[in-house]
């Protein structure tokens, strides 16, 4: 019968061969140095990087050819936005009779519209101030929108204060509350800057829209394993919603802010066609795109070079807004 406190020692560096006790055999430090380094094995070894969410992002959505192109486009026509009103030759932007409708020529680009506006650098002009109040609105809507949802997701107990909400303001349409609370805010602070006075009135409600996605995509995901184990390990409400329901809902957040741009300066032109826009005084794409609706059927490029604008943001948001929402899926990262 084999005796089990012995062990065969054949093959074991600093044994002659045969059997030895459990005491006799050496430690891990001396086996180590016994057996040698094994040099043939640096060669199979895998050198990886550490892994990087943020870096997996960035490589997805620059394999977007879409994403590519609506960079270029909107960098070319945020750029264009912030110098070319600068190089304006005075009095291109002035109120000149002896110009109204004026055809494009040598001097005029695009011609000039209804006041006898340059609409090259009108254009230009009034690209950067929508652009400005939209990016500003979205980014108010995006965030009040966003907290709004994870609070109604998360907390059941408001769904009737919530709920009761979206229903009010969901059954009236949007362009008239916008124009209700201009007009309002027009007689109550007369002197209050037409720029903060569309801002309010595009914020005041525009967030309830996606509050009401956000909420739904909150509900999906706080049902999963992870999520019901948090909360019952008395994991912080803040907490769950900041790491564990957030990271998932940048995408359908992105996607709703790619659109939410083109949204408000479309809102901004329906204002401006109520005369509750900016002033005559200041050039936006909505005041330009009016005035030239005006005249459309005898001067037509006074409508087409603005709305063309128009397009080109909307298409360039559309764009990379998809894109980042496919990048930013979890599902395609590891």
């Amino acid at each position: 019968m084999r005796n089990l406190d012995k062990f065969n020692v054949d093959n074991l560096p600093g044994f002659n061969g045969g059997e030895a006790t459990f005491a006799q055999l050496p430690k891990k430090e001396e086996l180590f140095t016994l057996v040698g380094e094994d040099k043939s094995l640096e060669s199979e070894r895998i050198a990886t990087a550490p892994y990087s969410y943020f870096k997996s992002v960035f490589k997805v959505f620059f394999k977007n050819p879409g994403a590519i192109i609506g960079i270029v486009v909107l960098v070319l026509i945020v750029v264009g936005a912030i110098i070319i009103p600068f190089f304006t030759p005075e009095g291109f932007l002035a109120v000149n009779m002896h110009r109204v409708h004026l055809k494009p020529d040598g001097v005029h680009l695009l011609g000039c519209d209804i006041e006898g506006k340059d609409l090259f650098y009108g254009i230009w002009t009034g690209i950067r101030k929508s652009l400005s109040l939209a990016v500003i609105s979205a980014g108010i809507n995006l965030v009040v929108g966003t907290i709004a949802g994870l609070i109604w997701g998360f907390f059941r107990k408001l769904d009737v204060f919530f709920i009761g909400l979206y229903n009010l303001i969901s059954n009236i349409p949007g362009l008239l509350i916008y124009m209700l609370l201009a007009l309002v805010l027009r007689a109550t602070f007369p002197t209050m800057q037409d720029e903060t006075r569309l801002i309010i009135s595009l914020t005041f409600t525009g967030w309830v829209g996606l509050s009401q996605f956000v909420r739904n995509q909150t509900l999906i995901i706080l049902n999963r394993e992870y999520n019901l184990a948090s909360h019952t390990l008395g994991t912080p409400a803040r907490r769950i919603m900041t790491k564990n329901l957030l990271p998932y809902l940048l995408a359908v957040i992105v996607t709703q802010g790619s659109l939410m741009i083109p949204g408000i300066i479309s809102s901004e032109v329906g204002l401006s066609f109520f005369g509750l826009g900016l002033t005559p005084t200041k050039i936006s794409l909505g005041s330009l795109i009016e005035n030239g609706r005006k005249n459309f059927t005898l001067y037509f490029h006074e409508f087409i070079w603005p709305s063309l604008a128009l397009g080109l943001i909307i298409l360039a948001f559309f764009l990379i807004g998809f894109a980042l929402s496919d990048s930013l899926d979890p599902r395609r990262h590891r």
